[in-house]
């Protein structure tokens, strides 16, 4: 059996990572492209940790061979199946899930088999790293706008953009979490780094505008940097046009309970009267009002003075998404110097 380190892992030819945690320790991030093929599901893991912590080591370990034995044949005939002919067992520090299978399959003489050093451990300093180190090679420009303008669907729509708030699972709002999952920290900060990896070698990179928080989770400074000195081309459209935006992204998901739990919440903000029209706006299915009440109170007059130190370099009206893209681009590659 080998072991190797994450770095030396990424330059074998087509690797495959392995990831034999639980699948709850997987969903909360894992390297990316990797498959979990688990030694233990949740509540064996579970099972083994307290008896770890209750009675000690020794009988952890025996009842975790007796359940990973019992699902031997099973992984090793799945692994059979994998096309890469190399190999990367990870699990969270290195050390005995990993250790065990992948000795066996080194045993068996199954394809080339890598044991990760430090596991999954190991892969998340490199993410802390190459995050830190990070810096673009390439022109960066932010898409602003006030809220409905359709920001998030232009960036989607862009060749060359990253969508923030996708990676985060979240629309950085107090109603972001709506019809989304939101990933964890961890799970933010690999996808990120996987997309900025992707493309080192596109000629300029667009962002929409983001404060350093999406939802709970922070965006790393090297992006916040990016952003915060980057040209801004805003993007305008009328109310209507925005309020047929949000309700687009938003009509399919909405939990009255959780929107009057939400409202309720933004009264010290908007004041009784404002989250009085709102909540019956929304126990009467009058979307469209409930809309424009809260563009035209609570986030126009919240966000309109953020903009005062962006350097706005275009304005696009987007009364089409398609054509506001074209727009934006045209504004990139006519712009003096951009590459």
């Amino acid at each position: 059996m080998k072991e190797i380190t994450y770095a030396e892992a990424r330059a074998l030819a087509s690797p495959v990572f392995i990831d034999v945690r639980a699948p709850v320790e997987f969903v909360q991030d894992h390297i990316p492209g990797a498959i979990n093929i688990p030694l233990f599901d949740d509540l064996e893991r579970a099972e083994v940790g307290t008896i770890y912590r209750r009675i000690g080591s020794d009988e952890a370990i025996l009842r975790g061979s007796e359940i990973a034995g019992g699902k031997l044949g099973e992984i090793v005939a799945r692994i059979r199946r994998l096309p890469s002919d190399n190999l990367v067992i990870n699990c969270f520090r290195g050390g005995m899930r990993s250790s065990t299978l992948a000795a066996i399959l080194d045993s068996l003489a199954i394809k080339n088999i890598y044991k990760l050093e430090g596991g999954y451990k190991e892969y998340r300093r490199h993410v802390g790293a190459a995050l830190a180190a990070h810096r673009f090679s390439q022109p960066v420009y932010v898409v602003q706008g006030l809220t409905g303008t359709g920001k998030t669907a232009v960036v989607r729509a862009l060749e060359h953009a990253i969508d923030l708030e996708e990676l985060a699972g979240h629309r950085s709002s107090v109603f972001g979490a709506m019809g989304m999952v939101p990933h964890s920290q961890k799970r933010f900060e690999s996808l990120l780094l996987a997309k900025l990896e992707s493309m080192r070698d596109a000629p300029y990179i667009v962002f929409e505008g983001e404060a350093r928080k999406i939802g709970d989770l922070f965006v790393p400074d090297c992006v916040v940097r990016a952003i915060a000195a980057a040209p801004t081309i805003m993007l305008v459209a009328d109310i209507e046009r925005r309020i047929d935006i949000i309700l687009e992204e938003y009509e399919a998901h909405i939990d009255p309970a959780a929107v009057s739990a939400i409202v309720r919440s933004l009264e010290g903000r908007i004041g009784k009267k404002t989250a009085a029209e709102l909540l019956d706006a929304l126990d009467g299915g009058r979307y469209r009002e409930f809309v424009r009440v809260l563009l035209e109170r609570y986030y126009d007059a919240r966000y309109a003075h953020s903009f005062a130190g962006c350097d706005i370099i275009a304005e696009v009206e987007n009364a089409d998404t398609a054509a506001a893209c074209r727009a934006i681009e045209r504004i990139i590659a006519e712009r003096p110097g951009r590459m």
